[in-house]
């Protein structure tokens, strides 16, 4: 094993997804420093701690017990940093690691190895993947023999949580134990690669690198794979509407499950099409489709036919290309759609890696795009971001300023102004500043409304204050027109069959001028790809694979989320966005 690498540099972390922190925290022994009030504090914030008071378990640590020197003080600001993860405070909690690392009994081996898990474990909590894969790579060398396993099971669920992106770029730092590591999560990223094969290529590296951790002890992933290979779907059916107002979408998704269909090297299913515009009502278009005895329906899409479906008892499992408000995942129906809940779930990620969490919210009055505005403001209530202003307005030019003025409180400098120009009866000079309680803008539009926003805000001195959107911003590329300036620090997420890197369907989207439908093809191809494996996600529910809508993954209530890319424009061009380089530091607690 190649020598340890230098510790990974201080990180950021993002917004809770799904890991959890470690429940245990670390006891103390008895010392003669310890009082039996400093004890007492100490033991009661654990308690708060447990019981989910995590405010009063955190006053009560930095009130009667972080300033006390002693040596329950390492373990107190341990517990103190999950404490404050819990209350969403990315920036103090990994504050608090920090002055745990500053105290003599952080130099300890042990200690070291302590601090440096419970960095990883909030990296992970809070999402920021590729800087715990580095932790835990540190860890790997470390660690005692017998305690390696559990980091080895975290470190593969962190790489497999990489985006496409994170991971080409580690590859790039050329660590051999890492490598072997990134392989064999590429081996599982390759859609063009049935079950079967992958278990071959992973066997074949297994061969040619028999000391690696993941030879040794394979990821679970792998083990389940083998027992399903020969579950391969034989038939596929197709029940989408073809031939009705649906038609152009609905031949998107068949383009893009064809194209990755026809990028499988080896037997493929045999797959037939019913349009459901052909049949009196959609339970009579899925009775057709069960005829067929197929081994998985793709379908229906729209939302309506979904809700049928899903009162029914389904002799064969449903991949619905939708998703209802209420789902009772009945046996045998799964949901995979483009639905926007999960890139407002990404942009709120995003933003609070750097501890953004006041938002306000900017709309064009499309229906649509107020739809999306109810969403984000119900997605950021449960996340615990601050909705500060919520403005839609009329797509004209007064219609703007006047929406940006209030959004950004300079109506009421300009008010205060008026009414001291009343009180002395002299005019008055001064300049309208913006709200300073504000970390970013959310916006609901598409890029041309968007490169009208910008400028506005950056006039009225919000030109720190990034505007983040969703993948309806961009609906196509910016018109050559566009100043560069107008669209920049506008950063919105989008599917990684968009992105430059990627090229797995370049060759159906690259004649495609529609984001829009461009998108469709990237859900159609996906389908495919869930057709062939859900069900590992059935059997290993924390299943994660690469995909061209992003990283899919599966809830409780059979519904496959997505993991999309955030880009940005930089002079004109599409690139991936860094949360650094939009959002000011934040300042943390006080030292």
């Amino acid at each position: 094993m190649e020598q340890p690498q230098p510790q990974a540099q201080k990180a950021t972390v993002n917004t809770p997804v799904e890991n959890t922190l470690p429940p245990s925290i670390y006891h103390p022994r008895k010392s003669s420093d310890v009082s039996d009030a400093l004890a007492a504090n100490y033991t009661s914030a654990k308690t708060f701690y447990e019981q989910g008071e995590f405010q009063k378990a955190l006053d009560l640590l930095e009130s009667d017990v972080l300033p006390t020197t002693s040596s329950i003080q390492f373990n107190a600001y341990l517990l103190a940093a999950q404490t404050a993860a819990y209350l969403d405070n990315a920036t103090d909690a990994m504050h608090y690691l920090e002055q745990a690392d500053t105290l003599p009994a952080a130099r300890h081996p042990d200690n070291q190895n302590i601090l440096k898990e419970s960095k990883a474990s909030l990296l992970e909590y809070f999402g920021n993947w590729s800087d715990a894969v580095r932790l835990r790579m540190d860890l790997t060398y470390n660690l005692p023999l017998n305690e390696g396993d559990e980091n080895q099971a975290k470190l593969w669920t962190a790489i497999q949580n990489l985006s496409q992106n994170d991971l080409d770029e580690l590859s790039q730092q050329n660590i051999p134990l890492l490598n072997g590591w990134l392989t064999i999560s590429s081996i599982l990223r390759d859609q063009s690669l049935s079950i079967e094969q992958q278990l071959t290529m992973f066997e074949k590296w297994q061969t040619a690198n028999p000391n690696h951790p993941a030879s040794l002890t394979p990821p679970q992933d792998f083990l389940i794979m083998s027992s399903v290979k020969e579950m391969a779907p034989q038939k596929i059916v197709l029940l989408l509407p073809m031939s009705g107002k649906l038609e152009r979408a609905s031949q998107a998704i068949v383009d893009g499950f064809f194209a990755t269909y026809y990028s499988q090297k080896e037997a493929r299913p045999t797959v037939s099409v019913v349009d459901i515009d052909a049949f009196p009502t959609v339970l009579d278009a899925l009775n057709a489709a069960n005829e067929k005895q197929p081994d998985v329906i793709i379908g229906p899409l729209q939302k309506n036919n979904v809700a049928q479906v899903s009162r029914q008892e389904l002799p064969y499992p449903v991949i619905a290309l939708n998703q209802l408000d209420i789902n009772q995942h009945p046996k045998n129906l799964y949901h995979f759609s483009l639905s926007a809940d999960d890139e407002i779930h990404e942009i709120i990620t995003f933003a609070k890696k750097e501890g953004a969490k006041k938002a306000a919210i900017l709309s064009i009055q499309d229906t649509w795009a107020l739809k999306q505005s109810d969403e984000f403001r119900a997605a950021a209530s449960k996340e615990n971001v601050d909705i500060i202003s919520n403005q839609s307005y009329a797509n004209t030019p007064k219609g703007r300023q006047d929406a940006i003025q209030k959004l950004l409180l300079i109506n009421e400098s300009f008010a205060r102004k008026r009414l001291i120009e009343q009180w002395t009866g002299t005019n008055v000079e001064s300049i309208a500043r913006s709200r300073e309680d504000l970390d970013y803008v959310y916006y609901v539009g598409k890029l041309n409304d968007a490169k009208q926003i910008r400028p506005l805000l950056d006039f009225y001195f919000a030109d720190k204050i990034p505007m983040l959107a969703s993948s309806t911003l961009n609906d196509s590329a910016p018109e050559k027109s566009t100043k560069s300036e107008d669209i920049e620090r506008i950063l919105f997420t989008e599917l990684p069959a968009l992105t430059p890197k990627n090229v797995t369907l370049s060759s159906v989207l690259k004649n495609q001028n529609s984001n829009i439908l461009r998108r469709l093809q990237a859900l159609g191809a996906d389908s495919y790809l869930l057709a062939n494996k859900y069900p590992l996600f059935t059997l290993l529910p924390s299943t994660k694979i690469s995909a061209n809508t992003g990283i899919i993954t599966i809830d409780e209530n059979g519904i496959f989320h997505k993991r999309p890319e955030i880009m940005t424009y930089r002079k004109g061009n599409l690139v991936y966005a860094n949360s650094q380089q939009f959002f000011e530091q934040k300042e943390s607690i006080e030292k």
